[in-house]
């Protein structure tokens, strides 16, 4: 197991943490920058869940800085070969990237919800459950913040033991957070779901989008393997060189980002999956795409005229689209979509989409 071999040369294990955190330091900012273009590109503007993981890009990388900065003092390598000044300000910095971690990770989760609520925000029930887990994750966030800055009294007993005082039992604390991300996690995943798989859209298109949607799998992943070190770093004598914890602690809190993300840039996807990822045309199919203010409105009471078929334009946040609206038998003149936001297959009336609004149909969602 890696928590029990050293790296390297056997003298220091500072490389579990360099190279994390010199990968992510990189991946993350290009990701969530790509996601930010992405969504200008369409039109559209920063919305919260943006602005969410900007913050939460700030406390990745601030934590990513921390951990080089502890590196330098000696972190990853052996206690007994350190000067004691230079041990205790390792561990300082140790403690202040449990901080930045928490408040990143966090966020991530709330960035998730927000683009939840944004995307299938007019349904009810979805829109509290969302809102209870951001209010759930925010008052569990900052409860974990307060008992990390200050599970030691004084305070500076967290990195130097020489200095008389108490502190709490970080096992039991550490497994805590451990439990309550990996269940809020699965939660997340699986809230979604029931709404993705109703969309009457075609299969290979669902899978691809469900498969978009699940990726945070492998945040659940890396938080289970990150559970599986927490003992030995919080029971361990020699704290600076056991930090396979520390190493999942960063690719739990970057895959989270990344994960948060891939949504957010899914044109970028299709170009690199064009068979997997395009839209197809709805052949006759009637489309029911649970969007927020971003779909198309058709007017109410616009003359559909007296042929057969003919092209209505929808005015957009994302520019003009074309809808083929049919004529059936019915002379019904329901319209195509309703207060909710939705599209719906009305009496007497079947609603196929272009190939340029079937491909910006989803991206315009997410």
């Amino acid at each position: 197991m890696i928590a029990s071999e050293s790296f390297g040369d056997g003298k220091s294990n500072a490389g579990l943490i360099y190279i994390p955190c010199g990968i992510f330091l990189v991946l993350c900012p290009l990701l969530v920058g790509t996601r930010l273009w992405s969504r200008i590109r369409k039109g559209g503007h920063p919305g919260a869940d943006d602005y969410t993981i900007l913050a939460s890009l700030g406390f990745s990388v601030a934590t990513g800085i921390l951990m080089f900065v502890a590196c330098h003092y000696g972190y990853g390598q052996h206690g007994s070969i350190l000067k004691p000044n230079d041990k205790a300000q390792a561990l300082k910095y140790f403690v202040l990237t449990q901080v930045s971690y928490k408040a990143s990770i966090n966020l991530t989760k709330s960035s998730i919800l927000l683009l939840y609520m944004r995307i299938f925000g007019k349904i009810k029930w979805f829109r509290w459950v969302c809102t209870c887990l951001i209010i759930t994750i925010a008052m569990y966030c900052a409860a974990s913040l307060v008992v990390t800055i200050f599970q030691c009294l004084p305070v500076q007993r967290a990195w130097d033991k020489d200095i008389k005082g108490t502190c709490i039992d970080n096992g039991k604390f550490w497994y805590a957070n451990g439990g309550f991300s990996i269940a809020t996690d699965l939660l997340i995943l699986l809230l979604p779901m029931p709404l993705v798989y109703a969309l009457q859209i075609p299969r290979v298109q669902k899978a691809a989008l469900i498969l978009v949607f699940t990726l945070g799998i492998f945040v659940v992943i890396t938080s289970c393997l990150r559970l599986t070190t927490l003992n030995l770093q919080a029971q361990t004598p020699d704290p600076t060189f056991d930090i396979a914890s520390t190493m999942w602690t960063v690719i739990e809190m970057n895959m989270a980002i990344l994960c948060a993300c891939l949504p957010q840039i899914r044109p970028i996807i299709v170009k690199l999956c064009p068979k997997l990822m395009a839209a197809s045309h709805s052949n006759g199919r009637s489309a029911r795409l649970a969007c927020d203010n971003d779909l198309p409105k058709l007017a109410k009471g616009s003359p559909l005229g007296n042929e057969e078929s003919r092209w209505a334009h929808a005015q957009g946040k994302d520019g003009i689209h074309l809808t083929n609206i049919r004529k059936g038998d019915t002379s019904s003149e329901e319209y195509i979509l309703q207060d909710d936001k939705t599209i719906h297959k009305t009496v007497g009336y079947s609603v196929e989409f272009s190939k340029k609004r079937s491909k910006d149909t989803l991206d315009s969602c997410v």
